[in-house]
Formats: C-alpha cells, sequence, structure tokens
C-alpha cells in the first residue's frame, strides 16, 4: 500500500489501490491463457464472459483477478517463466522493430506496458494489451520453428511491382472480418518471408502451395502481395 502527504481525498484513494510487480502480471496472464488454453476478449462491452451464448470468462478479467484477488497460489512457476519469456520477447521485437521504423500506436502502447515494472487496476488499457500477448508469443514461436525448419533468408522475392509465381509453405492464416478475407503469412521455399490477403478457405496451415501475385511493398524482411491466386 501507498501512503502519500497530500489531501484526505487523494491519500484515501491511493491507499485503496494495489500495486503488483510486472513479473506478477505477466505470470497472471500467461495463467489466464493457461486457463483458457487460447486468448478470448469479450464480445459486448460491460460483460465478463465471452458472449451471449458464451460463458467463458475472458482472459483480461481472469488475469486481473489473478492479480488483485489473492490468487497467488493459482499462479506457477510455469506461469512466471512463460510470462518472462512472452515479456522478453516482446521487448527485443519491439526494440528491432524501432529500429527501422515508427512504432504503430498499438506497438507504442504495447511497449510502455512491457517497459511498466508495477501496476495497479486503474491500468486497464496496458493490462488488457498485456493479457493479449501471452496468445501473440506463443503463435510468433510456432511460426518461427517452421521458418527455422525452412531456412529464413534475409531479402525480398522481387521487385514492387513485379507478377511473379512462387511456392510457399503457409505458416499462419488468420480471417479478417472487416474485409472478409483471410491474411495469410508464409515462407517461400527458398527461406523468404510473404505475406498477402486470399479470399478463399483452401490453404491450411502447414501446406506448401504454389501461387502467383503482385509485389505490393516490402517491410521487414516480407515481401507483401497483393493480387495473389492460387496456381492450379
Amino acid at each position: 500500500m501507498l501512503s502519500y502527504m497530500a489531501s484526505t481525498k487523494i491519500t484515501a484513494d491511493v491507499q485503496d489501490l494495489s500495486i503488483v510487480p510486472a513479473a506478477k502480471a505477466w505470470a497472471a496472464a500467461a495463467y489466464a491463457q493457461r486457463v483458457n488454453g487460447e486468448y478470448l476478449k469479450p464480445e459486448r462491452s460491460g460483460y465478463k464472459t465471452v458472449g451471449e451464448d458464451d460463458d467463458r470468462i475472458a482472459n483480461k478479467f481472469i488475469m486481473q483477478k489473478a492479480m488483485f484477488n489473492n490468487l497467488q497460489n493459482e499462479l506457477t512457476e510455469e506461469d512466471y517463466l512463460h510470462g518472462e519469456a512472452a515479456r522478453d520477447y516482446h521487448s527485443k521485437k519491439l526494440m528491432m522493430a524501432s529500429f527501422k521504423r515508427e512504432l504503430s500506436e498499438f506497438e507504442r502502447t504495447l511497449s510502455r506496458a512491457v517497459g511498466m515494472e508495477c501496476f495497479t487496476e486503474t491500468d486497464r488499457y496496458e493490462l488488457a494489451v498485456i493479457a493479449s500477448q501471452i496468445a501473440s508469443y506463443e503463435r510468433d514461436q510456432r511460426e518461427q520453428k517452421m521458418v527455422d525448419s525452412v531456412g529464413e533468408q534475409f531479402g525480398y522475392v522481387a521487385d514492387v511491382g513485379s507478377r511473379v509465381e512462387f511456392s510457399a509453405t503457409i505458416i499462419r492464416k488468420d480471417y479478417n472480418f472487416n474485409y472478409n478475407t483471410y491474411r495469410v503469412r508464409a515462407i517461400t521455399r527458398n527461406g523468404y518471408r510473404i505475406q498477402f490477403y486470399y479470399r478463399h478457405d483452401d490453404v491450411r496451415s502447414g501446406d506448401t502451395v504454389k501461387f502467383k501475385g503482385t509485389v505490393k511493398k516490402h517491410l521487414d524482411n516480407i515481401t507483401f502481395f497483393n493480387r495473389v491466386t492460387k496456381v492450379k
């Protein structure tokens, strides 16, 4: 608990805040991910459950309960190690990204959250961001294993504007509800990372497929394609 020499009202507000160290916060995020087996967030504002027909509790609320409601015994050594590894990974990833380009608004928020050494219940936004980043860390680790199995090369598939054919192994596919399409990350047979949007649900993670596309841009050692079609 904190006690400041200030007005009675301010002192009372501060004394009501529990201060939790960053190690416990990240461990609590790992604990929430372990409980749910995935990252879940509420679809409705003001609710702790995922949805009207889904009564599972969202990760950020499980995390906050573990942090502030004396659930210390629920947090295992593995949770602390997993949380620490995720925090360290994101810290290094953000640092490398900042050397190459300006960070996005979300990345700046994550960078702030990663750098914080303690939290209170008022840090709701930063805690919500951390709750989502264990799943992100786990996805990136799985992706890296697939990339390592191929052997990543530094460079790009072709010049911007080029229309080329390429064979690639799918390492991640996410549905984008805003555009009704899939965002696909893959690595070519000769080791170049690529990313593109694809409307069809006919490829899976681990598949090696031949595509044709136009190089849109180069960024962070990834070749971005548009107008991508599957070569029959």
